[in-house]
C-alpha cells in the first residue's frame, strides 16, 4: 500500500508538462523505450563520468537538478564514503551542470512525506529552424550503414544565416554550428575529436579548437575554411530517440549527511529524448530521484566536403554558457535513422 501511495505521489509531482495540441508533427517524440534495447548506447549521469569511446553516449543535466533537490530537501550536506559508487560520488560533486539553462527553461521540485523524498526536472526546448535545411535522397554510409541525412547539397545562401564553421582542420576534423530561430541556443557539431575519456574532456577540447577557429578566420590566407562557399556542401545524419533507464549504480546507494542520518536512494530515473533533422531540432529530459530515511598549419584552399560519416559529438547550449544541457556522442548508427 505504502509503494501504491509512493507512485500516485510520484505522478503528482512529476515535471512533464502536456504536450501542445499545436506541436508540429517533426517535433513529436517517439515513444519512450528503455535503454536495455540499444546494445551501443549508453547514458552518462554526468559529464564526468568515464565512457566507451565506441558507444553512442547521451548527457542531460535533469538527473544533476533533481539531485540538487534532493541535497535542498535534506538540509544538510551529503557525507561521501569509501562504500558508495563512483557514480554516486561524480553525482554529488559535478558542478557542470550548473548555469546550463535558466531557472524558466526547466522545472525541478520534490516533495517530502514520512521522511521520503521524491524530486524531478524535465525540461524541452524545441529549436527550428528559420530555413528548412535540404532533405539528402540519397543516404550517407556510416560506419558502414546507410541513414538517412540532411544538410546542403546544393549552395542555398539562405542556409548562411542559420550555419558557421567554427574550426576547420580538414573535412574530418571540424566543427560545424547550426543556429535555430531561437538566437539565445546553438547546436554544435564536432567531428575529429579524439583524445578523451570522459565527455566533459572532449567538450574541453572542442571549446579549444573554437578558440583556434576565431583566430585563424580573422587571418587573410586562412579565412575561406570558415565561410560557406558555392561548392560546399555539408550532410548530418538524422537522429530521432526517446530513451529511458534506471541508473542501477545510484540505486541502493545509502548514505549519511552532516548531521548523521542515513539515506538511500530507492530510484533513480532518466529520459532523454532528441530529434535532428532539416527542419530543427527538439531536446526534451526528465529525471526523478527517490530518496528513503533508513533507520594548426596551413592549408591549400579546397572545395569542403563536410560529411558526418564517422563518429561525431552533438553539443547544444546556451550561448555565452560554457556548460551545455546536451551532449551526445555518435560512435555508431544504433541511435541514427536508417535508410
Amino acid at each position: 500500500m505504502k509503494k501504491l501511495f509512493y507512485i500516485l505521489l510520484y505522478s503528482l509531482v512529476a515535471c512533464n508538462p502536456e504536450k501542445s495540441t499545436k506541436e508540429l508533427v517533426w517535433s513529436e517524440l517517439p515513444e519512450a523505450k528503455k535503454l536495455e534495447e540499444y546494445k551501443e548506447t549508453n547514458f552518462s549521469r554526468t559529464l564526468e563520468d568515464t565512457i566507451d569511446f565506441d558507444k553512442n553516449t547521451i548527457y542531460a543535466p535533469t538527473l544533476l537538478f533533481a539531485w540538487d533537490k534532493i541535497e535542498g530537501a535534506l538540509k544538510s550536506q551529503v557525507v561521501i564514503n569509501d562504500s558508495n559508487s563512483i557514480d554516486f560520488k561524480k553525482l554529488v560533486t559535478s558542478q557542470s551542470y550548473l548555469n546550463s539553462l535558466l531557472d524558466n527553461e526547466y522545472t525541478a521540485d520534490f516533495k517530502v512525506v514520512d521522511g521520503a523524498i521524491f524530486a524531478s526536472a524535465f525540461f524541452n526546448k524545441t529549436l527550428p529552424f528559420e530555413t528548412k535545411l535540404q532533405n539528402i535522397e540519397q543516404p550517407i554510409l556510416f560506419n558502414g550503414t546507410n541513414v538517412s541525412a540532411f544538410g546542403m547539397q546544393y549552395y542555398n545562401r539562405d542556409f548562411l544565416n542559420i550555419t558557421q564553421i567554427l574550426y576547420y582542420k580538414n573535412d574530418n576534423d571540424l566543427i560545424l554550428k547550426l543556429g535555430p530561430k531561437d538566437k539565445n541556443h546553438e547546436i554544435i557539431l564536432a567531428m575529429g575529436v579524439e583524445g578523451y575519456q570522459t565527455l566533459a574532456s572532449a567538450v574541453d577540447k572542442i571549446y579549444d579548437n573554437i578558440k583556434i577557429g576565431k583566430l585563424e578566420s580573422a587571418k587573410n590566407d586562412e579565412s575561406w575554411k570558415y565561410e560557406i562557399l558555392d561548392k560546399d556542401i555539408f550532410f548530418i545524419p538524422t537522429i530521432k530517440f526517446n530513451i529511458s533507464t534506471n541508473y542501477k549504480t545510484l540505486e541502493g546507494q545509502k548514505f549519511y549527511t552532516k548531521e548523521g542520518k542515513l539515506h538511500l536512494i530507492n530510484e533513480c530515473i532518466q529520459r532523454n529524448g532528441f530529434i535532428l533533422n532539416e527542419k530543427g531540432a527538439v531536446i526534451e529530459s526528465e529525471a526523478s530521484v527517490f530518496v528513503d530515511s533508513v533507520l594548426f598549419p596551413n592549408e591549400i584552399k579546397h572545395t569542403k566536403k563536410i560529411i558526418f560519416d564517422k563518429p561525431f559529438i552533438i553539443i547544444a547550449k546556451r550561448v555565452g554558457s560554457n556548460n551545455p544541457y546536451l551532449v551526445i556522442k555518435i560512435s555508431n548508427a544504433e541511435l541514427l535513422t536508417k535508410k
